[in-house]
């Protein structure tokens, strides 16, 4: 396969530096585990604090914006990032407590911080697929809410661009729905604590209880389906389609048992 060919855009050398190991390994010609990619990149790091955290964050993402939401180097991209948690502990922290690479600390804020960025729709897509992957690793099960916000965005309320909001849902059934519905079948009804419900509280539509639970993931299987007929482009009703139909298999195979 042809390399893929990637930028960051961030001016500190050093930054530059590192993304060229992590751009290296994500390539389709790269036979280097993930493990050794992330010891030669944690070892260039010359410092590893907040205001390099935050850089790296922004590289990342700059990077998965540039690779489409299907290409295998997103999951090559988590490989590693899950990889950096496995770091060996090397005293390196921030806010006192929080481990540099363990930890990630920065990167639920980065996450929120992103979420409005203006991008084009098919680099929020990636960038949102990246999110539901890191959801679905392990690596950042504070995203959970993120997806819920996505989900409630294009299905519980009548948004204008419906196109970008379905693709947009969608990616977090197809790469996060698995652990979606684990979630559900472990705790079908959450018990919230008064900001957690304000936090996941639904739109308009959904007239039920905050949180995920059986019913409201219920209710976006039918919402898909109801928003694939009104899209314009072949690509969002495709991909609402086919997160409707997993959605109505799992709720069968997974949450009926």
């Amino acid at each position: 396969m042809a390399p893929t060919t990637l930028r960051v855009h961030q001016d500190d050398p050093n930054v530059q530096e590192n993304f060229g190991i992590l751009i290296n390994h994500i390539q389709p010609s790269s036979t280097a585990s993930a493990s050794q990619s992330v010891t030669s990149f944690t070892q260039s790091v010359k410092k590893p604090d907040e205001d390099y955290l935050w850089k790296f964050w922004e590289g990342v993402f700059d990077v998965v914006q540039q690779i489409p939401h299907s290409d295998p180097a997103q999951d090559k991209l988590v490989a590693f990032l899950r990889e950096l948690t496995l770091t060996p502990e090397t005293g390196d922290r921030i806010w006192e407590e929080a481990r540099i690479w363990t930890d990630l600390p920065l990167l639920g804020p980065s996450i929120r911080h992103s979420l409005d960025r203006d991008i084009l729709v098919a680099e929020q897509v990636s960038f949102h697929a990246l999110v539901a992957r890191l959801l679905h690793a392990g690596i950042s099960p504070g995203s959970e809410l993120t997806a819920l916000w996505m989900l409630r965005d294009a299905l519980e309320k009548d948004g204008d661009d419906i196109d970008r909001a379905l693709k947009i849902a969608a990616v977090y059934i197809e790469y996060a729905g698995a652990t979606l519905v684990q979630t559900l079948k472990l705790q079908p009804e959450p018990q919230l604590d008064e900001t957690e419900q304000r936090m996941t509280k639904g739109g308009e539509l959904w007239k039920g209880k905050s949180g995920l639970t059986a019913d409201r993931w219920k209710f976006w299987g039918k919402r898909f389906r109801e928003q694939a007929e009104k899209a314009t482009e072949q690509e969002a009703q495709e991909s609402a389609l086919h997160a409707a139909r997993l959605i109505e298999v799992w709720t069968e195979t997974r949450l009926s048992e």
